[in-house]
């Protein structure tokens, strides 16, 4: 036993009076795997114990104090059952607060820490985690530990950013370039808050939009804006990926505006009138994040016109907005037209006032009268090869019948020119011909029998509106189909 190197290293663990001495006593018995199998030898547990009244002492040196913690938590990788008593063994340890986390500066006594700051809990632990995030410089495992200590304990991602808010706001990094320090900081904690928020069951809470906003814009009022081009770039992806995992995640945010305001921030980073092509691909996320909110509520009859301006945003130019929105009015016709006439013109249009609502019901049920009417004129033209063919049989066997058949074929084919032009100014048309087969669009045809597929057969052409370029819009009496 004298040769074993393992004594030394127990005796180095329980009696150094040097900390940093026992911190690599431990990491050797680790390293060789000695604690398995020497866990119960009563200098393993002197050492321990010595580590224990460090943490308990509000007397002993700050950063010697987390460090007791961070080496109670590394002592016990390889001792899993033994980890909660000594959980529990650092709870007296709670009634005084931890001294910053960024007294130590090796990143795995940190990591250790932080896993401590997830296993306990204080009334004053959560601000502890929350500055001690936005403290932290160079570990995202630390930061990620820290993150799931503070989510474990909220109800809402609205209560995760108030901690974050008041935790970075005074935040001021003592370097050569602090705008561009804290602007990366910033990023790199949204890359775990995001992992931290998807993996959780957290409900949004209230103003998630504007409080995110908040912080962003809060964090970084110390400092100013970024200076360096790929720190802008990085930081406007991470915000734009931010806002899309939480309203794909929340779905429910998609529909407030508000959701979106911290890209405002970002869009001030760039002089340029549109969106840098380095961050393009992030932002056309939230373009589709924006459309589909706009089809949701327009499919429910409701023209947000605040959430059509954020399109402007995230569109990046007005040309760009507009035109993804005239696409949505022309791809989804199962809109109501006047939410896509919205979609269209940018604006909710009243045509009429109260008193001219009886005038146009009046006005429909002419209109549908009139479109059955067309349909019956269209079948007849159809037919003039029925006029050819009994001319042909009675010039053979009642010449004088040929003039009468004639007056009358001219007099029917005036009516029908007169319904067509009557319609025309009412912009009135058909949509769909007998027996043709279409894909079946509920919005204009009645389905008579099961629908197999997606296509069907007009058995009654749909009486629709049309606008000047012809563009088909409302119904005015559906079709059938089978």
């Amino acid at each position: 036993m004298v040769n074993d190197p393992s004594e030394l290293l127990l005796d180095t663990f329980a009696t150094s009076p040097d900390e940093r001495e026992r911190v690599r006593a431990l990491s050797e018995l680790m390293s060789k795997k000695i604690i398995p199998k020497r866990a119960n030898d009563a200098r393993f547990e002197a050492g321990l114990q010595r580590w224990l009244l460090c943490a308990h002492s509000s007397q002993v040196v700050p950063e010697i104090r987390l460090l007791a913690v961070a080496e109670l938590i590394r002592s016990t990788q390889q001792l899993k059952k033994r980890q909660v008593p000594l959980i529990k063994s650092l709870v007296p340890s709670l009634e005084v607060p931890f001294p910053p986390l960024s007294l130590l500066e090796d990143s795995e006594e940190r990591l250790n820490v932080a896993r401590a700051c997830s296993m306990l809990d204080a009334p004053w632990m959560q601000v502890y985690r929350a500055q001690s995030l936005a403290n932290e410089e160079s570990s995202p495992k630390t930061r990620a530990e820290m993150f799931d200590g503070i989510v474990s304990r909220v109800d809402s991602i609205s209560e995760v950013l108030d901690l974050l808010i008041s935790s970075f706001e005074s935040i001021r990094p003592g370097t050569e370039n602090p705008a561009d320090s804290l602007a990366k900081r910033l990023t790199r904690t949204l890359e775990v808050f995001r992992v931290a928020v998807l993996n959780s069951f957290l409900e949004a809470g209230p103003e998630v939009g504007q409080k995110f906003d908040t912080f962003v814009r809060r964090t970084l009022s110390s400092t100013g804006k970024p200076q360096d081009d790929e720190v802008k770039f990085d930081l406007t992806r991470e915000i734009a990926l931010t806002l899309h995992d939480l309203v794909r995640s929340r779905f429910s945010l998609s529909t407030e505006p508000q959701t979106f305001s911290a890209l405002k921030y970002c869009r001030s980073l760039f002089p340029t009138s549109s969106w840098p092509s380095e961050v393009r691909k992030e932002t056309d996320l939230l373009v589709q994040d924006v459309s589909e909110a706009l089809v949701l509520l327009g499919r429910m009859g409701v023209p947000n016109q605040d959430l059509l301006e954020r399109l402007d945003l995230v569109c990046g130019i007005k040309d760009r907005a507009r035109a993804v929105a005239v696409k949505l009015a022309e791809n989804h016709v199962e809109l109501d037209e006047t939410i896509r006439s919205w979609l269209r013109n940018g604006r909710v249009v009243t045509t009429f006032a109260s008193s001219e609502v009886l005038q146009d019901s009046l006005l429909g049920a002419v209109e549908e009268s009139l479109g059955l009417a067309l349909i019956e004129a269209r079948k007849f033209t159809k037919q003039r090869d029925i006029e050819r063919q009994l001319s042909t049989s009675l010039e053979i066997f009642d010449p004088s019948l040929v003039h009468a058949l004639g007056g009358y074929v001219a007099q029917a084919s005036a009516v029908i020119t007169a319904l067509e032009d009557v319609a025309k100014r009412r912009e009135l048309d058909l949509l769909g011909v007998i027996g043709e087969e279409i894909d079946f669009a509920p919005k204009y045809f009645d389905l008579i029998g099961p629908l197999r597929g997606t296509h069907a057969t007009v058995l009654r052409p749909a009486v629709v509106k049309t606008d000047r370029s012809g563009a088909i819009g409302s119904v005015v009496k559906k079709g059938l189909v089978e």
